[in-house]
């Protein structure tokens, strides 16, 4: 752990979404489950061949076969229920609407999340006071869950092409922000997608440890603060900001 302290100036606040703001525990399960009685219903003939797991298992098959997919969990999902579609018989239109159909019902039910009792909080401290973003690697859409208004913008790595923790997400960001590096706090759970990554960068790194974790082994030592809660950084935040204003 390299310890780094928050400094000012603070003139962007950028939030990773699943696990930071949210908790995704069992929704992606979930949502796989209504698509599949989607398919049940609807595409009996897919559904015979494939179920829940079996479509993970084509996901991580074509995620493989395919590099350029796996940045994108939207186009890969939509490519693995074309493939089962395709092998079932279905083609042209038809094809077209099973895939939009059912990715449209998970996709729907993947944004039944859980708020953290913390996320919301510090959004609202933050609004007027600094430029806030979100930056996602999944398919995630704050408009989806009523968020939009806490935010700026937005960044998900089926926008950019890349996902964290490449550059060019955290380099869109500060573009998006309108500010230096330096001057941008990424907060999130992962640490090598968020902590590592915006570091590398040059952002003021926060790793959101909720669980106390230890620093992965195999991850290289970055420079970043660690936090418990939301509800701690909020007060590191708004102190900052007071003391630049």
């Amino acid at each position: 752990m390299i310890p780094a302290p928050l400094k000012a100036p603070v003139r962007a606040v950028t939030f990773d979404l699943d696990f930071t703001l949210w908790d995704l525990t069992g929704v992606l399960h979930h949502a796989e489950s209504v698509c599949q009685g989607l398919l049940e219903q609807r595409y009996p003939a897919v559904a015979a061949s494939y179920d829940a797991a079996g479509l993970r298992d084509l996901r991580n098959e074509l995620a493989a076969a395919r590099p350029e997919l796996r940045h994108d969990v939207t186009a890969l999902r939509r490519a693995s229920l074309r493939a089962a579609g395709a092998e079932a018989g279905y083609t042209g239109p038809a094809l077209d609407t099973l895939v939009d159909e059912a990715f449209e019902v998970f996709l729907e039910a993947r944004h039944a999340v859980r708020l953290y009792d913390d996320a919301v909080p510090l959004l609202q401290a933050l609004q007027g006071h600094v430029r806030v973003g979100a930056l996602t690697n999944g398919n995630a859409e704050v408009a989806r869950i009523g968020m939009a208004d806490y935010f700026d913008f937005a960044l998900s790595a089926v926008e950019l092409g890349a996902a964290k923790p490449s550059h060019l997400v955290f380099e869109t960001a500060a573009n998006r922000a309108g500010v230096p590096a330096a001057e941008i706090v990424h907060v999130g759970d992962d640490v090598h997608s968020d902590v590592s990554g915006a570091a590398a960068f040059g952002m003021q790194a926060v790793w959101l440890n909720r669980d106390g974790a230890d620093w992965p082994a195999d991850v290289a030592a970055a420079p970043h603060h660690e936090v418990a809660s939301l509800a701690e950084l909020q007060g590191m935040l708004l102190g900052l900001i007071g003391a630049q204003a």
